[in-house]
């Protein structure tokens, strides 16, 4: 009887199990098949449950498991050959450079490498594309191009992504965020190399800030709706005065220390480090006044898949969910050294949060699945077994008697 009321009572939890939920988004479209290098949502990156993104599987159209490989986080450049393009023009005017490139043989082309004099200063770019130099179309909206990962001695390699096109004329519009332009030495590509080191910004929202009573500033981060993995962080500081403070950076499992100063760039090297909501930063003022923050800005690094998509298939990122894992050992891990490392990128659309109640099977409850009329047999059940109990305790009184 006890075995029985065991069995019922597991069964009643299970129905009042909590919901579970994954992550979904959808690879954009592609022309033709082939391998593809698959630009992971800075979203995606958040919600995966694992650092090497062990969690992700990819679904074509009817459900079949796509093999892919995670590209190196940080690989080593060897670059082969630098291919420059014919430019047409080269001018600049206050802090703006305009440079249009010629594509004479009409290639395909959906990057742009564009060599330049280190600057220290917030770089954005903006695209169109000509076949006479009267007539443009938008090919990019303005982007920040700030961080790229990439040095060539003193110089600083921008690499830019767009749209893949065959444009006679390519037209590149270089601003930054001070009064003068940026020396552009060369703009090409680079054959056979390794790209992937570069970092994008990630918008954090509206930090918060509490200068203490008890000599420190306290910042946080409260409108992240995701744990963003960061790489670097910048910080943008009003002083006349010079400075120099120890800080850290908090949070649930790590604690980075760093220092900001009037002397150095005020930029902190991240290993893929997550914050989230109630994540802290701590700035110790000891006896001096706070200092005065403009803004915080927050760089991640691009991480892709690699994987053979067919032409007319449509494919489905799947993230976190248990019951539709992932392999763990892909025939394509074996070969990933001869698949070409510049390939072309597809990003990803989409993306949005499935939240299923555990043994639902997207129905709706019965009468008899429902917590109101749970509890109650619960309860029942309790007070059954409790009378049970009192009976059999008068029972053996009895028979002492």
């Amino acid at each position: 009887m006890k075995y029985s009321l065991s069995i019922v009572l597991l069964y009643l939890a299970s129905l009042c199990a909590t919901a579970q939920s994954w992550y979904v988004a959808d690879i954009d479209t592609i022309k033709q098949s082939g391998y593809y290098n698959i630009q992971l949502d800075k979203r995606i990156i958040a919600v995966s449950n694992n650092a090497d993104f062990l969690d992700i599987r990819i679904n074509d159209t009817i459900g079949n498991e796509v093999p892919y490989f995670v590209r190196a986080q940080s690989p080593v450049r060897a670059v082969n050959e630098f291919i420059s393009y014919d430019l047409e023009s080269n001018t600049t005017k206050d802090s703006i450079n305009t440079i249009v490139v010629r594509n004479e043989n009409g290639e395909n082309l959906n990057r742009f490498s564009i060599v330049i004099e280190s600057a220290e200063v917030d770089k954005y770019v903006t695209i169109r594309g000509s076949n006479n130099l009267k007539q443009w179309y938008i090919v990019k909206k303005r982007e920040n191009i700030t961080y790229s990962g990439f040095k060539e001695g003193n110089n600083e390699i921008l690499i830019v992504d767009f749209p893949q096109g065959n444009y006679k004329y390519y037209e590149l519009t270089l601003t930054n965020n001070q009064s003068s332009p940026l020396q552009i030495l060369k703009v090409g590509r680079f054959k056979n190399s390794n790209i992937y080191a570069q970092q994008t910004e990630i918008d954090l929202g509206t930090f918060i800030r509490k200068d203490s009573t008890d000599k420190k500033t306290y910042i946080r981060f409260p409108n992240l709706e995701y744990n963003y993995r960061l790489n670097k962080l910048t910080f943008y500081i009003n002083s006349k005065a010079e400075y120099l403070r120890k800080a850290e950076l908090n949070g649930k499992d790590y604690s980075i220390r760093f220092n900001l100063s009037s002397k150095g760039e005020n930029t902190v090297v991240l290993n893929s480090t997550a914050i989230s909501p109630d994540g802290t930063i701590v700035i110790d003022n000891k006896g001096n006044p706070p200092l005065v923050i403009d803004s915080i800005k927050a760089y991640a690094l691009n991480r892709y898949l690699c994987a053979y998509l067919e032409e007319g298939q449509c494919y489905r990122l799947i993230i976190g969910n248990k019951d539709i894992a992932p392999s763990s050992d892909y025939d394509i891990r074996y070969f990933q050294d001869e698949i070409p490392e510049d390939l072309q990128i597809v990003k990803t659309s989409n993306f949005e949060k499935i939240e299923v109640a555990a043994h639902s099977n997207e129905r709706e409850k019965m009468w008899i699945e429902k917590p109101v009329f749970l509890w109650s047999i619960i309860i029942l059940v309790g007070l059954f077994l409790s009378a049970i109990c009192y009976k059999m305790i008068r029972e053996m009184k009895k028979k002492e008697e």
